[in-house]
């Protein structure tokens, strides 16, 4: 038997050190890697640092007066380091070429007194941690053309012939412009309405989603700031404690400037949840996942809704709740609760932002916002809404003269409201000091909106036998088969007989306000804001004749056509610029009035005397329509007359 024992070895001690050779190469080799990942990380937020600083200078440059926008520098710390942020500007005039120089040969001549466009470029420069010299650069157009969506213009204008303006002030009753100074002789200052001046309301199931636009611009219509807010409500579930949750986006004081909070819309660890069902807003996949706080967020200040530590759940979330039996009731993780949440345009897209938090409605007449003096009076009581607000005093008295005085006939009424963000300890301090120091221009700091809610609002007359007010369903369907037009009427006072009533409107609190829904939080149940007005109408004129009146709806349908087919859409107020009305009777003016950007719209004959016989005739200038009837005829009116018309446009 051979024995393989001189055939067993173990290493030896030149295999050994090859061994060890090749692992001091591999570990170098992960520590070099590690030292190469911890300063492309230290890159990578330095650079992130470079770039929202970049932004943060632009947004700020974008509320600069045009003609005062010029060159400069100044130096910044984030992320532990100090960054040097310089900006040029390049003014620019447009020819047939594109966009160029004033020392350009094809340059207008003469040039205009201000550039077409200033072309600014913001360069951010840092030392990183080797020693190596950094930078970063971002450009940006100014014009009178500002971004739509209050996010940032970051690419060169496509050509056009001249430069326009985005947007046109509104006019009264419709558009109410807040000047945001308080000193009556400025010639340069700041405008802020609501450019859409009722909401754009669309239904889906039992849900809304309501939307308008409010726009901050200077005297001479250059757009400074197009704020673009959507409101849903939704019916959610929980989906548990998640990584991608947003914080609200909000608008912060930066020096003088309001803009958008640089750390907000930012993804943070919390609870989230998701649409219950698919019958909804699409919005409501946002709103069902962000509109949840966290403890960071509740230590910060920034969260969706205000609520006591002490009522919170523990992770810092506010309550939510669904309803048992007409009853609120705290929501657990397997049920359905009700949401309801306020979204902003950011950057094209809609982000979260805090619930709405209304103050104060005010009821009047379309006429009294008509007039000069009272709508001034007005936009006066807003200011002082505002200011007592931030000052914390009692709030003024509601503007006088809204009461009415009118004979019969139809009567459009308007309901307007407050709002006021939020703001952060110090960001309502130094309001607070702007006002304490004499600055006229301090609501330039605010983030106020006054926004018209006649359509959201619900109506009511104390008296019906004197006046009625409509209150009707809010509803979005267009079906002409069964004449659904997809117009709704509310605030439009009916007289009836000769007396005195009140007519008021009411809407609830924070968000339901503007979705006229049942409030979806225990501490808004309840809660209601009000205001109302006298009416009293004259039922006879000087020589005690009985007075009369002929109104009615015009429910109009335009005929909308895409490719080879075409369907029934609801008209714009737009399309209502051709109707026209008049009257046989010379002594008998006839009114018409549609309600913002929408197909609700009426007509008003008043203060016909009895035994009058007259035709009120419709006629379209506009093109292809069809008007049914296109008169209304009365023999010796003895009584009101109400006469719908239909208005169908090919």
């Amino acid at each position: 038997m051979i024995s393989n024992r001189h055939n067993r070895r173990g290493f030896t001690f030149v295999e050994v050190l090859v061994a060890l050779v090749i692992i001091a190469v591999g570990v170098a080799g992960l520590v070099s890697l590690q030292r190469m990942f911890i300063q492309s990380s230290t890159r990578a937020a330095e650079r992130t640092a470079a770039m929202e600083l970049a932004q943060e200078k632009i947004e700020e440059l974008r509320f600069v007066e045009y003609a005062n926008l010029a060159a400069g520098s100044e130096t910044a710390d984030r992320e532990g380091k100090t960054f040097t942020v310089g900006w040029t500007v390049a003014e620019r005039y447009w020819s047939a070429g594109g966009w160029i120089p004033a020392s350009d040969p094809s340059a207008p001549d003469p040039l205009p007194p201000e550039p077409d466009i200033k072309n600014v470029t913001v360069s951010v420069a840092w030392t990183e941690r080797a020693g190596d010299a950094e930078s970063l650069d971002m450009e940006a157009w100014f014009s009178k053309i500002e971004s739509r969506d209050g996010g940032l213009v970051v690419t060169q204008p496509n050509p056009r012939q001249q430069p326009s303006v985005t947007y046109n002030p509104g006019a009264a009753p419709e558009v109410i412009a807040v000047r945001l100074t308080e000193n009556d002789g400025a010639e340069q200052y700041q405008v802020k309405e609501t450019t859409k001046p009722t909401p754009q309301v669309a239904k889906r199931g039992d849900k809304l989603q309501v939307r308008f636009d409010t726009v901050t611009y200077d005297e001479e219509t250059q757009t400074q700031r197009i704020e673009d807010f959507v409101t849903v409500n939704c019916s959610c579930r929980f989906v548990g404690v998640a990584e991608n949750g947003l914080t609200p986006a909000r608008l912060v004081l930066e020096g003088d400037y309001l803009v958008l909070d640089p750390n907000g819309s930012q993804a943070t660890q919390k609870m989230v949840g998701e649409p219950a069902d698919t019958n909804q807003p699409e919005l409501c996949t946002i709103c069902c996942r962000d509109h949840h706080d966290s403890n960071a967020m509740a230590s910060s200040g920034n969260v969706y809704r205000e609520e006591s530590s002490l009522l919170r759940v523990p992770s810092g979330d506010h309550r939510h709740f669904t309803n048992v039996n007409g009853q609120p009731v705290q929501a657990g993780l397997d049920d359905v609760y009700e949401e309801s949440c306020r979204l902003r345009r950011v950057d094209g897209y809609y982000v979260t932002y805090p619930d709405w938090k209304v103050e104060t409605i005010t009821a009047m007449s379309s006429q009294y916002l008509v007039n000069a003096a009272t709508s001034g009076e007005y936009t006066d009581y807003v200011r002082a809404v505002v200011k007592a607000l931030v000052l914390n005093q009692s709030l003024p008295s509601p503007p006088s003269g809204r009461d009415m005085r009118v004979v019969p006939g139809a009567y459009q009424l308007i309901g307007r409201a407050i709002y006021l963000d939020r703001m952060t300890d110090s960001h309502r301090s130094a309001v607070v000091t702007a006002i304490q120091n004499g600055e006229a221009d301090w609501l330039t700091k605010v983030p106020f909106y006054e926004v018209n809610l006649t359509l959201l609002g619900d109506w009511d007359s104390a008296n019906d036998a004197v006046a009625t007010v409509t209150n009707e369903p809010i509803e979005t369907i267009v079906d002409p088969a069964n004449d659904y037009y997809g117009t709704y009427s509310r605030g439009r006072l009916r007289t009836v007989a000769g007396g005195s009533t009140s007519v008021d409107i009411t809407v609830g609190a924070g968000n339901a306000s503007i979705l006229n829904s049942n409030a979806v939080h225990p501490f808004d149940e309840g809660v209601f804001y009000s205001s109302d007005l006298g009416v009293t109408v004259i039922a006879q004129d000087n020589d005690e004749t009985q007075l009369y009146s002929i109104t009615g709806e015009i429910n109009c349908l335009y005929y909308k056509v895409t490719g080879q087919t075409g369907v029934w859409e609801a008209c714009k107020s737009s399309d209502f610029r051709d109707l026209s009305i008049s009257s046989s009777d010379l002594n008998v003016t006839c009114e018409f009035s549609t309600i913002g950007n929408t197909s609700t719209a009426s007509y008003s004959c008043p203060g016909i005397r009895a035994g009058t016989s007259l035709s009120i005739s419709f006629g379209y200038s506009g093109g292809n329509a069809t008007i049914s009837p296109s008169s209304v005829a009365v023999q010796e009116i003895s009584q009101d007359v109400v006469q719908d018309i239909e208005l169908r446009i090919n």
